[in-house]
């Protein structure tokens, strides 16, 4: 009978086989995008460069990379005839992969796509036509700002926002310096050059506009009207709330001010913060507001200091050490897929007491809040201290799982003293609310003998891919200086260093300089522009000593445990295969069954899905 069994499946393997691809995927290695030595030639698409055109040294941003890989950043030439003053300056953008990179913008000349026709990237006075920084989205689209020069230019009207839309095809204006504000006549925007926070897929804008023109009052107070928060795309702008706008939800007066920063999006979903005001009712113990958009089609109150906690009647939005404190903290990029909003919340009320357990991290949707980590709580593996609060890093995939700094402390409230207790971690709660420390202070660094994580708490750089690998950056104890690794963990794989100091890959040269781009690389779609949603993972390297950077890139997508592999070779094939259907039927007991690949005690079709579904090279 079993000869039979083994006959069909070994058929029916065969004819499957044909189009199968190994599961597993091993771990990439480094790809330098671009090195900046002074010596290498640079050649890029839609570039006239001439041919001794190199990088020069240190002069590469700090790069996003979007969906597909491709890789972007600002980097400074040199070379026969390249000036780094106008009309021809030597600063560009680009993008694309190793060999194959293409220009976006180029300081000293005039915009792509007939953009701005007649002016060219430069300032009134002739240099630094383009900003440090450019902003990436989700599908691969890119933000850049900058400033123009020409005929009739004043610094008023020099700053420019470009969008590039994902097919690289279209590119727009999406303001220019003394755009006119479409909320009321003779009203004039003014935003700085690198002033947005966020862009979305569709290429708006988030910003903080400061406003000018008939009807504009500066004076503090009520009637205070002189800026808003607003959308601006390749459609048009639109207004979000304007100073001195009613406040959501208020009908006696109350008006909301926005703040001027800590706006965040993901698609039209916004989440700002600000204060109310009113001739009375309003103090400092009551006047600070979050305002959101991600439960309903207008904006209201999402917290308020001193507010009430829905779900949670002992608590409310406040913190007991410094009352007048803003009542939450948003995670990097707090706004999910799904309208979910991350964030730290300080904690009043009755349930609440002071240092023991009046700080939480939240997860709010629809108006439900539910409690994700609180303040006093154990951590699995981590005995005679608890939990105290978050770090300034930590953030959330759309699957759910939440990477965090950590910070511990005793059990009655007090600060960590002992200085052999690591009173910092890296950690992630899954969605099913289990904890996972991935690092501790002290703890020895994978693969880097004698090492040892030095705090991780406040410069770690969390960033997070929806794939679930999560990445950070630490300085490490070895008894020399600028000793940093950038780790990778995901739950298949585990911890382990893929850059460090001292490597060589990267410039050829023992690099000194690791720049992983965490919390200052958010996105308004996806979760972060360092790392995409699929796993890869872009950074800046450098040897500061012989003056070279480099950008590069690797694929972190995790790895999957090769469980199929039964006989331990390295590869699932037709000995494993023969293995399993020699076992085939119930396990005997007290004796090891390594076929029964999901452990139920038989050996059936399930486990010939799973060993068909590894099949090929293990990673």
């Amino acid at each position: 009978m079993k000869n039979t069994l083994q006959k069909n499946l070994i058929i029916t393997i065969g004819f499957a086989t044909i189009a199968l691809t190994s599961a597993a995927n091993a771990q990439a290695t480094w790809e330098n995008i671009a090195v900046a030595d002074g010596l290498t030639p640079v050649t890029i698409n839609g570039a006239t460069l001439p041919a001794d055109a190199v990088w020069v040294p240190n002069s590469l941003n700090n790069p996003v990379i979007g969906p597909t890989g491709l890789v972007t950043f600002r980097g400074q030439l040199a070379g026969t005839g390249i000036q780094n003053t106008a009309p021809n300056n030597s600063h560009m953008f680009v993008n694309g992969t190793a060999g194959s990179l293409s220009q976006l913008a180029r300081a000293g000349n005039a915009l792509p796509s007939g953009l701005a026709p007649g002016l060219v990237c430069n300032t009134t006075t002739g240099i630094n036509g383009l900003g440090s920084s450019q902003y990436g989205c989700a599908n691969g689209g890119i933000l850049i700002t900058g400033n123009l020069n020409g005929t009739g230019v004043t610094t008023t009207t020099s700053p420019f926002w470009m969008w590039r839309d994902s097919t690289g095809a279209n590119n727009y204006i999406l303001y220019r310096g003394g755009d006119a504000y479409p909320g009321a006549a003779g009203v004039v925007i003014s935003v700085s050059a690198g002033s947005p926070q966020y862009v979305n897929n569709d290429g708006k804008a988030l910003v903080s506009a400061a406003l000018t023109g008939t009807g504009v009052i500066t004076t503090a107070g009520v009637t205070q009207n002189n800026s808003a928060v607003m959308w601006m795309g390749p459609t048009g702008k639109s207004v979000v709330i304007r100073k001195g706008d009613a406040a959501p939800g208020f009908t006696d007066g109350t008006v909301f001010q926005p703040d001027a920063f800590g706006l965040q999006c993901n698609g039209d979903r916004v989440l700002l913060s600000g204060k109310l005001a009113a001739t009375s009712g309003i103090t400092t113990s009551n006047d600070s507001v979050y305002l959101t958009n991600a439960w309903s089609s207008g904006l209201q109150v999402m917290s308020r200091k001193g507010g009430a906690i829905p779900g949670y009647a002992d608590l409310t939005f406040t913190n007991l050490t410094t009352p007048t404190s803003s009542p939450i903290t948003p995670a990097q990029h707090p706004i999910m897929d799904d309208g979910s909003i991350i964030f730290r919340a300080n904690l009043g009320g009755a349930g609440a007491v002071q240092n023991l357990n009046d700080i939480a991290i939240f997860s709010a949707k629809d108006g439900v809040y539910t409690m994700l980590l609180r303040k006093g709580q154990t951590i699995p593996g981590v005995s005679g201290v608890v939990f105290s609060s978050t770090g300034s890093g930590s953030v959330m995939n759309n699957n759910g799982l939440y990477a965090f700094e950590g910070i511990l402390m005793n059990a009655d409230g007090t600060s960590i003293t002992d200085t052999t207790v690591g009173s910092s971690f890296l950690g992630v709660r899954n969605a099913d609310g289990t904890v996972v420390v991935i690092a501790r202070q002290f703890d020895p660094v994978p693969g880097i003998a004698g090492a040892t994580f030095a705090g991780l708490s406040g410069s770690s750089s969390v960033c997070i891919s929806d794939s679930g690998v999560v990445v950070f950056s630490n300085s490490f104890n070895l008894g020399t200086s600028n000793n940093t690794a950038i780790c990778a963990w995901d739950a298949a794989s585990g911890l382990r260093v893929i850059a460090k100091s001292g490597d060589t890959n990267f410039t050829g040269t023992a690099c000194n300089q690791l720049t992983l781009i965490g919390g200052t690389g958010v996105t308004g779609n996806g979760i972060n522009s360092g790392i995409n949603a699929s796993g890869q993972l872009v950074l800046r390297a450098g040897d500061s000593v012989n003056s070279i950077n480099a950008i590069a890139r690797i694929n972190l997508a995790p790895v999957v445990a090769c469980v199929a592999d039964i006989n331990n070779d390295g590869s699932v094939d037709g000995n494993d295969l023969g293995t399993m259907l020699t076992g085939w039927g119930g396990c005997q007991a007290g004796q090891t069954c390594p076929a029964d690949l999901n452990s139920d005690g038989v050996i059936d079709g399930q486990d010939l899905s799973r060993l068909i579904g590894a099949w090929g090279t293990c990673p």
